[in-house]
């Protein structure tokens, strides 16, 4: 039978080793990066439309 993974919800939080840390941390840096990127070479469909509609308009 398994646990239930309620029951630790109040229990104190356990500490986690430093590598594992410092890999997790790695990780997410790297898919902020790469999520930073996509966004600079994407195209921002919302603001080409509003330059559009605002181009035309002049």
């Amino acid at each position: 039978m398994s646990d239930n993974p309620f029951e630790y919800i109040n229990t104190p939080l356990k500490e986690v080793p430093q590598e594992l840390k410092s890999k997790v941390m790695k990780d997410v840096a790297i898919a902020k990066l790469l999520m930073e990127l996509a966004s600079l070479f994407s195209l921002n469909a919302g603001s080409v439309i509003e330059r559009t509609i605002k181009n035309r308009k002049e």
